[in-house]
């Protein structure tokens, strides 16, 4: 019986096969000995745990009467993008849709400022948001206090989860596809410092273990940073697991 913890019950299963390493002819099979918790902003949080075993993959001999029946070949999927309808609009409809946008956004951006306000002061904080700058896909908030350190919370989890707060506030009323950054005393450019070390300091440890590290889940803009610090590094690879608000990145050896 091998036990692995890990924030989330994927990252607990990718743990064991990171250590377990199963050949092809080989799976593993995973039992929940225990369900994440995650708490509020970090209070009261439990790891998953999962039992993890290797065994050996059952072979189905085909029949007979199976071996010259060949499945029909599923046809080819070409990707296509997220944005293929919008690539397919004429450079003035696109514009129009975009100012269209825009002007959702300054009416949203005006109640996201208010909700803002009357979600820190039921926390007991005192802030003054204030929009430094808005387009039809980038909003940036400033929130303004003299309580910064608990506006960003321990580990800047408080300030990350208000962030996704305000994405989901601004889509619910309509807003679409628009990108909303809260900072509070330049917090976001330290952080940035911040991440940058912690990139090459995990890289380096995956060097001298051989083993994959882990890291804590944090938003997209991070994740995006440590891919990118990362992306010419000959001994490392990164890649994101797990779901929002806990996604996160893994960097592993590279093969």
């Amino acid at each position: 019986m091998a036990v692995f913890t890990g924030t989330t019950i994927e990252e607990a299963k990718e743990k064991a096969r990171t250590q377990l390493k199963p050949t092809v002819n080989q799976t593993i099979e995973f039992t929940v000995l225990q369900q994440p918790r995650h708490g509020f902003l970090g209070i009261g949080r439990r790891q998953a745990q999962v039992d993890a075993v290797i065994k050996d993959k059952e072979i189905a001999m085909p029949s007979l009467e199976e071996k010259d029946e060949q499945p029909a070949k599923e046809p080819e999927q070409k990707p296509t993008s997220l944005n293929s309808a919008e690539d397919e609009l004429d450079p003035a409809e696109i514009k129009r849709r975009q100012q269209a946008n825009l002007k959702k956004v300054q009416a949203t951006s005006k109640e996201l400022v208010k909700y803002l306000t009357t979600v820190f002061k039921e926390l007991g904080i005192a802030v003054e948001p204030r929009i430094i700058n808005l387009e039809a896909h980038d909003l940036k908030i400033d929130l303004q206090t003299e309580e910064n350190g608990r506006v960003i919370g321990k580990h800047g989890r408080r300030i990350n989860a208000m962030e996704q707060l305000s994405n989901i506030f601004m889509d619910y009323h309509g807003a679409a596809k628009v990108n909303v950054e809260l900072d509070t005393s330049n917090y976001r450019e330290r952080r940035q410092e911040a991440v940058h070390n912690l990139a090459q300091k995990a890289a380096m440890e995956v060097v001298a273990s051989g083993e994959a590290v882990f890291m804590d889940p944090m938003p997209a803009r991070e994740r995006k940073q440590i891919h990118h610090e990362l992306e010419n590094n000959h001994h490392v690879k990164t890649y994101s697991h797990g779901r929002e608000p806990y996604r996160s990145i893994v960097i592993a050896p590279k093969d």
